[in-house]
């Protein structure tokens, strides 16, 4: 079988052929194949992007996976893409997607979520025009600078959603695509949303799977893209609920047009790498955008945020908070960009990140920053790591709180400034009942007790 490393011209025609796609998208594959020769895999020790998190942590020999495998007969029906309120529901299942059904209201409105191979045949001027947009081509008409882990996709990209929601149309309801990895390998999931004008909609991209043997390794290589149209509105949620053998590469990435409003919630949770781009190119006058960021590490993780917010268009808003906490020998990785371009005046713009220690060995790595080349323009950004505040432990304790129980009431307070905001079916419910699995494995009695003052402890009260 073909792996990453062995790549060639031949295989991506070849399985282009096989799944029976247009001659276009054939010739769009074999263009970024070109590209992907010319470049080399990522090099941690010059790559600024890639200096905290070592390339070698994701392995390109093993064999691209191109068909349905596991057992996709017996589908999971838990977690947010389970729900029966679902406008629609996509389900890729390795290789390929296994199952695609849209509801009735949502159909009847010209929404349109199926495999993206089909849609390159039944709507190929819709998928022609998007598809390959924001990973080839800057909004000044440039090509884009990305690496060859997007390059792959581009030309290899293997189960693919597309989902398309007309001008003026508010979809009731989420719709639902879940990224599923059953066999070991090297998987290429593929996401395309295009909204028309004053639509609305709300997605969640939900990734599970992976493999109980972490010698059987699988890597996902996956790029989702987000087209936002004029003052359209669109919710995106990601979860990233690997299993502990999974290294996951994902960019995601958004271009919002005038007017457009853009909340984007990421969730990471499980895998054992997991490099995650929120992206926003914001393009058009007015549009805004809220990055939001959830994560839990546990022993052994490795887990890599890196938004990137390119104010390209006058008086935008871009507002960035990503908060997580780290537990064990765990260490998370922050990179936070906010480019400012020379035409976009009134700017508004601000970047967040904090970090909570439970225990030692964890590591927190923190660098949100700002590119400014425009002086009309409101910036700021700001980062925190530390413990558990010794002064609300010590709060709550007087107040007849056990001391678990108050380690517990602080790490949920810790995230409820970001659950706050997400007001979307099912996402806070989750996220949180995450969250308190996380806390069950970690000994909340031990917490802070090394970095203890020397108050006396308060008396429990019955």
């Amino acid at each position: 079988m073909t792996d990453l490393t062995s790549l060639t011209d031949d295989a991506v025609a070849g399985w282009s052929e096989t799944a029976g796609e247009p001659a276009w998208l054939r010739d769009t594959r074999l263009t970024a194949f070109k590209r992907f020769a010319d470049q080399a895999w990522p090099d941690s020790r010059l790559d600024e992007y890639w200096r905290s998190t070592r390339f070698e942590r994701f392995a390109t020999d093993l064999p691209v996976i191109t068909e349905v495998g596991g057992a996709p007969d017996d589908l999971d029906r838990d977690g947010l893409t389970a729900s029966t309120d679902h406008a629609a529901l996509v389900r890729i299942w390795d290789g390929g997607v296994v199952e695609a059904l849209i509801g009735p209201t949502a159909r009847a409105q010209g929404v349109i979520v199926t495999d993206l191979r089909t849609a390159a045949q039944t709507h190929a001027d819709l998928v022609r025009a998007h598809l390959g947009s924001l990973t080839t081509t800057n909004p000044d008409g440039t090509g884009a600078d990305e690496d060859r882990t997007i390059t792959a996709s581009d030309a290899a990209w293997t189960a693919g959603v597309f989902v398309y929601v007309p001008d003026e149309v508010e979809v009731d309801g989420p719709i639902g695509i879940r990224v599923h990895a059953s066999s070991p390998g090297a998987h290429l999931p593929r996401v395309l949303v295009v909204l028309g004008h004053h639509a609305t909609a709300d997605v969640y991209l939900e990734h599970t799977g992976g493999n109980s043997d972490r010698d059987a390794a699988v890597v996902v290589d996956e790029v989702a893209e987000f087209v936002v149209g004029d003052a359209a509105s669109l919710n995106v949620v990601s979860l990233q609920e690997w299993d502990d053998s999974v290294a996951h590469l994902s960019l995601q990435k958004a271009a919002l047009h005038r007017g457009a409003t853009y909340r984007h919630l990421a969730v990471q949770i499980g895998g054992n790498t997991v490099r995650i781009r929120p992206e926003v190119d914001l393009v058009g006058s007015g549009a805004s955008c809220r990055p939001l960021g959830v994560y839990f590490a546990d022993e052994g993780q490795h887990f890599d945020m890196q938004p990137y917010i390119r104010h390209i268009a006058p008086h935008c808003t871009s507002d960035v908070l990503f908060k997580g906490a780290l537990q064990g020998k765990a260490k998370t990785v922050f990179r936070g960009n906010v480019w400012v371009g020379k035409d976009a005046v009134g700017t508004d713009t601000n970047e967040t990140n904090r970090s909570l220690i439970l225990s030692d060995g964890a590591k927190a790595d923190s660098t949100p920053f700002l590119e400014i080349l425009c002086a009309d323009i409101r910036a700021g950004h700001g980062s925190a790591t530390g413990q558990l505040d010794e002064d609300h432990l010590f709060y709550l304790q007087a107040r007849g709180i056990p001391r678990v129980e108050a380690v517990r009431l602080i790490v949920f307070g810790f995230f409820r400034e970001v659950l706050d905001e997400v007001d979307l079916v099912g996402v806070r419910e989750r996220t949180m009942a995450h969250i308190e699995r996380e806390i069950e494995t970690a000994d909340l009695a031990r917490i802070g007790v090394t970095h203890r003052s020397l108050r006396p402890e308060p008396a429990e009260v019955a």
